[in-house]
């Protein structure tokens, strides 16, 4: 089969979200094949597979990556496509059609779980050229690195990603868990010391919980980095300090209006790298999945990564 620059590879998770697989997969093939959108796809088995599969689309020659999924999924496709081997990635395209239940990335570009809608932004084919970003961590004394496509986060941040995973499995899929699981575990949350290195700040201070955003959303449409913009070449840091009781609480009426960055525990700056010195048991998460890896964390932004096809 020839491989044309035209040609979609079509990556689906049909364990993402709620709604219904079959109807959502069904209107899709038909509306592509009635527009002669040539695709060939692959269906996700297991956690990871789908970074397997782009990785390995992207390295039979396809420039076009669609994304049936959540964010989990959007996230296993990027670390894909950038750990794959290749020369370059900014001639490479991706699209969305979201059916995940926190759906952060695709709610900044205004993708909704209305998969109709979605298919119609498709279609239009108007590409952005987006940034992405790279973390490397400690690994039994070897660098390894993990791409992010909207955020990652340490501290409580990572702690609440964890519990959300455990709840999911006794509760299914519910896009207020995460909430649920943050005001489980925000009380009972004990700080990490940290010491930050950038050319804008340093940073040393005990960490109570830490986001880095790249987009704008987390958690299922929480603002801990309201300004966050995936375009402009830097990452939007993040962090609260080891927290009174009432500093708690005000801080969540914050988050929960999306003005955290006003609470006097936070504090923030932008930059396009940082390195991360924290205690060896802080998890760390990525776009909403646990990334096993051990302090000094270096992350950095790659400005202009890749196209994404956007409203």
């Amino acid at each position: 089969m020839e491989i044309t620059h035209n040609r979609w590879a079509i990556i689906i998770n049909p364990k993402s979200g709620k709604k219904k697989f079959r109807k959502q997969r069904k209107y899709l093939f038909e509306t592509l094949k009635n527009n002669e959108v040539e695709f060939d796809y692959r269906v996700t088995r297991f956690a990871g597979h789908a970074s397997k599969i782009a990785s390995a689309f992207v390295e039979q020659g396809y420039k076009n990556i669609m994304i049936l999924g959540g964010d989990g999924t959007t996230s296993e496709v990027i670390n894909g496509i950038f750990s794959a081997n290749i020369e370059k990635t900014d001639d490479l395209n991706i699209a969305l059609i979201p059916r995940g239940t926190g759906n952060d990335w695709g709610r900044f570009w205004g993708l909704t779980a209305d998969y109709k809608k979605s298919t119609e932004v498709f279609l239009k084919g108007k590409t952005q050229l987006i940034d992405v970003g790279k973390v490397e961590y400690d690994m039994e004394g070897k660098m390894e690195a993990h791409y992010f496509i909207n955020s990652i986060g340490l501290g409580l941040d990572a702690a609440v990603v964890n519990l959300t995973h455990r709840l999911k499995e006794v509760v299914g899929s519910h896009s207020f868990l995460y909430s649920a699981a943050l005001l489980m575990a925000v009380f009972s949350y004990r700080p990490h010391k940290l010491k930050i290195h950038s050319k804008e700040k340093t940073l040393s201070h005990g960490m109570f919980t830490m986001n880095i955003a790249n987009g704008c959303y987390s958690g299922g449409g929480l603002k801990q980095n309201p300004y966050a913009l995936p375009y402009d070449g830097l990452l939007d840091v993040m962090i609260a300090r080891t927290p009174r009781f009432t500093d708690i609480v005000g801080a969540l009426a914050y988050l929960f209006r999306g003005k955290l960055l006003k609470h006097p525990i936070i504090e923030s700056f932008r930059t396009r790298e940082l390195l991360i010195q924290c205690d060896k048991n802080a998890l760390m998460e990525a776009d909403g999945i646990i990334v096993h890896g051990f302090s000094p964390f270096k992350v950095k932004i790659l400005p202009n990564a890749i196209n994404m096809i956007v409203p």
